[in-house]
């Protein structure tokens, strides 16, 4: 069995849980997580900076210098025969690490990190976008392999000159055994799970349900998710008249998610590019919703009409177009059998096309094509 070094610089996140389980349903690959923060323990071999640094200094001075040396030359490391970083910023840090190792890595683009010029990155005014923006031509040139997770990232890619031979298009899997049909809950509800950030368009959202909320009066909206923009959501939700029909659960775990989609009666995600080009790449959370049987109504964005079928599984409107997406939701909301048949649907497409085992076999395979 060969060893797969899986590189994240903060792990594990609560909006990132589908690193966990693409690794989880690893077969042939032992994996060890190379990180700088370790939040809490996790169930997978680990080499972390912050175990050994109280103060942070280690982790800073990676952050600053990309110095391999910081990290002990344990033994689970000497025996990593590849490093998969996840999301650019990470790569350049994954690529000082391998480099000392004299082994391949690749890094798998997810969305924001190829979408947001690096202008706008650079005016962030954080040291690992400075980092990207300094090392991304000579990204380019050693990492073995760029994994995109829609044919729209794939494009971005290419748009930002990564060599086209290097790039893989391949969709992250969803467990569509863990995310599977349930019992509809009592209550009638719109779901929405989303960081509370532009691009995900909760503003969209909320002016929508509003246009419908008097038609269906025993439907309410939950929105699961947290972020900078958490007050304003709250602000627009009074001045929307909506304070007792929307509720704003935060960050909850993946657990808890799952039972809330469930029970779902709609899933509704209004993506959009924000301000600073920010976009997605393929929201997972589409996909858990539908392999749950459930219809889902988002946006004509990025790589999300790849996984929805327009009118068969789902419906796609225009970013930020509220009239449409409350039209949409409407229509679903009215007929009952509708949305039923739409979520069968999309869960037969999930399971075709998105399947976390099958996808994970196919993981595998590049690992195979680029391990030494």
């Amino acid at each position: 069995m060969k060893n797969i070094g899986i590189y994240r610089r903060v792990f594990p996140l609560k909006s990132e849980a589908f690193i966990k389980e693409q690794t989880r349903n690893l077969l042939r690959y032992q994996p060890t997580f190379i990180t700088n923060t370790l939040i809490n323990e996790i169930p997978f071999q680990n080499i972390s900076l912050s175990q050994s640094d109280f103060l942070g200094i280690k982790q800073s001075l990676f952050l600053l210098t990309r110095s391999p040396r910081l990290f002990q030359q344990s033994s689970h490391l000497k025996k990593v025969d590849l490093i998969h970083a996840h999301f650019g910023p990470d790569g350049v840090y994954a690529m000082a690490i391998a480099e000392k190792l004299k082994i391949p890595f690749l890094v798998t683009f997810h969305g924001y990190d190829i979408t947001i010029s690096r202008q706008n990155l650079w005016r962030k005014g954080k040291f690992l976008y400075y980092q990207l923006i300094l090392h991304e031509e000579e990204l380019k040139r050693k990492s073995a392999a760029f994994i995109a997770v829609s044919r729209f990232i794939h494009s971005k890619l290419l748009e930002k000159e990564y060599p086209s031979e290097k790039i893989i298009q391949h969709y992250i899997g969803v467990d569509t055994v863990k995310f599977s049909p349930g019992e509809k809950a009592a209550e009638r509800y719109i779901l929405c799970v989303a960081r509370h950030t532009q691009k995900k368009g909760i503003d969209t959202l909320l002016r929508a349900f509003a246009q419908i909320a008097n038609k269906h009066s025993d439907v309410s909206l939950v929105q699961v998710g947290t972020g900078a923009l958490t007050s304003e959501l709250h602000t627009l939700t009074k001045a929307l008249g909506l304070e007792h029909r929307v509720r704003f659960l935060g960050a909850q775990p993946h657990e808890t998610v799952l039972d809330l989609m469930r029970g779902a009666e709609v899933f509704a995600l209004a993506s959009q590019t924000a301000e600073n080009g920010d976009c997605e790449g393929l929201p997972i959370v589409i996909n858990e919703a539908s392999a749950c049987g459930i219809p889902v109504i988002s946006t004509q964005h990025s790589g999300i009409p790849e996984a929805i079928l327009d009118g068969a599984t789902g419906f796609l409107v225009a970013e930020r177009d509220y009239t449409a997406l409350a039209e949409k939701l409407d229509i679903i909301l009215s007929d009952p059998s509708l949305g039923k048949k739409m979520g069968q649907q999309g869960r037969e497409l999930v399971c075709e096309n998105f399947d976390l085992r099958k996808q994970t076999l196919k993981l595998e395979a590049i690992y195979d094509s680029l391990a030494r």
